[in-house]
C-alpha cells in the first residue's frame, strides 16, 4: 500500500522536532475523523498539549460532525472544527485563547488540508496547497503572528495500512490517491461504504446497481471514458469518480460516525 519514502523520513524528523514545541495541532478530515487519525499518535506527540482540528467541515454532514465533536470532548480531547471561509482571528482564539504564545507542530495524514489550514490562520496564502496528497514534502517553520509559530510537516500514515476498511475510508476522503490503490477490492469496499450511507449518489448516476463494477461501467460510459471498441476505461473512470467524491462534488457526506467505531485502529484491521 502507498507509503512514500518522504513520509518515513518525516516521521523521524517529527519525533526530533516535537521536543521544540509546546502544542501539537492534529488535522483530521471531518468526514472520517477516526480513519484520518490512523498513525502512531502517542509515539509522535510525547505528551505535548494537543488539539484535534476537524478540517473540511464544509464537506461533511454537519450533524455527524457535531457527534464527533461531542465524542472527542467526552474523551478529554480539545477539538475544534475548521472549514473554508473561517476567519484567522476566530480560529486562533478557538485554538489558543487570547494571549497564548505557542510553538506548534502541525501533523496529519496526506491531503487533510494542513497547509490550507495554516494559510487560513495566517489570513493569506503563504504555503503551496493542492488537491492531491504529497504537496508538502519538507518540514518548515511558519510565523503565523507575533505570538505563534507553526511547523508544517508532510502527511503521515501507519508504516503499513493493514485494514481494508481503513484504506477504503482514506480513499473516500482523498488521503490515498486513487491511482496508487492497486487492488480493485478497495474501490469496491469504498463504494459499498458510500452506497450504504448515501444510496442516492449511486442511484442518481447509475440507477439500481448492486456492485461497483456495474456502477463504474455506467459512470464511465456516461462520462465518455472509452477505449477502442467503445470499451469503458474502468481504471480511469474509478480514479475520476473517487476524485469527485473527495472533492465534494456529490454534496456534504460523512463516512463514519462515533457509534460504529472499533475500539482502536488495530481492531479495525479485522473489518
Amino acid at each position: 500500500m502507498w507509503n512514500p519514502g518522504h513520509i518515513a523520513k518525516a516521521k523521524k524528523r517529527i519525533a526530533e522536532l516535537v521536543k521544540a514545541v509546546n502544542y501539537v495541532i492534529e488535522i483530521r478530515d471531518a468526514r472520517a475523523p477516526f480513519a484520518t487519525g490512523a498513525y502512531e499518535r502517542e509515539k509522535l506527540f510525547r505528551g505535548r498539549k494537543s488539539v484535534i482540528v476537524l478540517n473540511k467541515a464544509d464537506l461533511a454532514d454537519p450533524a455527524t460532525t457535531e457527534e464527533w465533536v461531542e465524542y472527542y470532548r467526552k474523551r478529554g480531547e480539545k477539538v475544534v472544527t475548521s472549514e473554508k471561509g473561517d476567519r484567522s482571528k476566530g480560529l486562533i482564539k478557538k485554538l489558543f485563547g487570547e494571549k497564548t504564545s505557542a510553538r506548534v507542530l502541525v501533523v496529519g495524514m496526506p491531503n487533510v488540508g494542513k497547509s490550507t489550514f495554516i494559510n487560513r490562520l495566517k489570513g493569506r496564502r503563504s504555503l503551496k496547497v493542492g488537491a492531491v496528497p504529497g504537496v508538502t514534502r519538507g518540514v518548515q517553520w511558519i510565523q503565523v503572528n507575533e505570538r505563534i509559530k507553526m511547523l508544517d510537516t508532510p502527511g503521515i500514515v501507519y508504516t503499513n495500512l493493514f485494514s481494508k476498511n481503513l484504506i477504503a475510508k482514506l480513499l473516500l476522503v482523498g488521503c490515498l490517491p486513487p491511482e496508487k490503490v492497486e487492488d480493485w477490492e478497495y474501490f469496491s469496499l469504498a463504494f459499498e461504504i458510500l452506497k450504504g450511507r448515501y444510496p442516492g449518489v449511486a442511484s442518481e448516476i447509475a440507477g439500481d446497481v448492486d456492485t461497483f463494477d456495474e456502477f463504474i461501467e455506467i459512470y464511465g460510459r456516461r462520462r465518455g471514458m472509452l477505449l477502442k471498441g467503445s470499451v469503458v476505461d474502468k481504471e480511469s473512470a474509478a480514479h475520476r469518480f473517487f476524485y469527485e467524491v473527495y472533492m465534494g462534488k456529490f454534496g456534504k457526506m460523512s463516512f463514519e460516525d462515533p457509534g460504529s467505531l472499533p475500539i482502536s485502529h488495530e481492531d479495525d484491521a479485522i473489518l
